[in-house]
C-alpha cells in the first residue's frame, strides 16, 4: 500500500526545507498551487501543512499564507533550560545587554499570570540576549518581588535561571509555553538591529517552582538561531 498522498506533501515541503530550498521566513507554496501540483483537493493539502504546523515546521498566518520557521523545533519535555545554559551547551559565548530594570504595580493581567494580588510590587526586567555578541533575542520578564527581594542589575546581566537556583535555593520545576511566529515591527528591528523585516520566534512563558508559585512571566523574541523548548524539570 502506498503512502498516503499527505504524507507525500509534507515530505515535500519537508525537503524543500532541509535543503535550503525554503529557508526561515519564507513563503511555502499555496495551497492551491500544491493542489494543483500534486493533483489533489485542497482539504488533502490542508491536512499535510496542518500536520507540519503541529511539528514546527510552519506557521499559518490568516491573510499571509503558511511561513517557514526554519530548523524545526524540538520540545525536549525532559528538563528546563534557561537561555545562558542552552547557548553555551552549543558552544557560544553568551552575554546579556540590560535594558531596563524596575519595579512595577502588577495589573489585571500579571496578576493573573504571576498568581498574585493587583497592585503587588514585581520587577520588569528587560534584556537584549546575546550569543557571540550577536544579539538574538529581547525578553521582557516579570518577577514577584515577594520571591525575589535582593535580585539586583548584576543578577540581570547574568543568568536569571543560575540566580533562582543557586542564590536564592530554589527547584524550577514546571515552565508553560506559547509559541507563535510573528514579523519583527520597528521596535524590535531596532532593538535586534534589523535592517528589515524578519521572522520572529514569539515565545511567552510562565515558570513555577516546585511548590507550584510561579516566579516568572515573560514575553521573549527570538531572532536568527534554532531554539530547543524544554518544559518540565528533571
Amino acid at each position: 500500500m502506498g503512502e498516503p498522498i499527505y504524507k507525500i506533501i509534507e515530505n515535500h515541503v519537508k525537503e524543500l526545507i532541509k535543503t535550503n530550498d525554503l529557508k526561515q521566513g519564507d513563503m511555502i507554496p499555496s495551497e492551491k498551487q500544491l493542489s494543483e501540483e500534486f493533483e489533489v483537493t485542497r482539504m488533502t493539502v490542508r491536512s499535510a501543512l496542518n500536520n507540519l504546523v503541529k511539528e514546527g515546521y510552519i506557521t499559518r498566518r490568516r491573510g499571509v499564507g503558511s511561513i517557514v520557521l526554519g530548523s524545526k523545533i524540538y520540545d525536549n519535555i525532559s528538563a528546563i533550560s534557561g537561555f545562558t545554559k542552552e547557548m553555551q551547551n552549543k558552544g557560544y559565548e553568551v552575554s546579556n545587554i540590560l535594558v531596563d530594570f524596575n519595579i512595577i504595580e502588577a495589573d489585571e493581567e500579571l496578576s493573573k499570570k504571576l498568581n498574585i494580588p493587583i497592585g503587588d510590587n514585581i520587577w520588569e526586567i528587560k534584556r537584549v540576549r546575546m550569543a557571540d555578541k550577536i544579539k538574538i533575542s529581547y525578553m521582557v520578564t516579570y518577577m514577584p518581588i515577594k520571591l525575589f527581594p535582593n535580585l539586583n542589575q548584576k543578577h540581570c546581566i547574568g543568568s536569571l535561571y543560575e540566580y533562582v537556583e543557586s542564590i536564592c535555593g530554589y527547584k524550577i520545576a514546571i515552565s508553560e509555553r506559547s509559541v507563535e511566529a510573528i514579523i519583527s515591527d520597528v521596535e524590535l528591528e531596532d532593538i535586534l538591529d534589523l535592517n528589515k523585516k524578519e521572522p520572529i520566534l514569539y515565545i511567552r512563558q510562565a515558570c513555577r517552582i516546585e511548590n507550584g508559585e510561579v516566579f516568572e512571566y515573560s514575553h521573549t523574541y527570538h531572532y536568527g538561531y534554532t531554539l530547543t523548548l524544554n518544559a518540565v524539570a528533571k
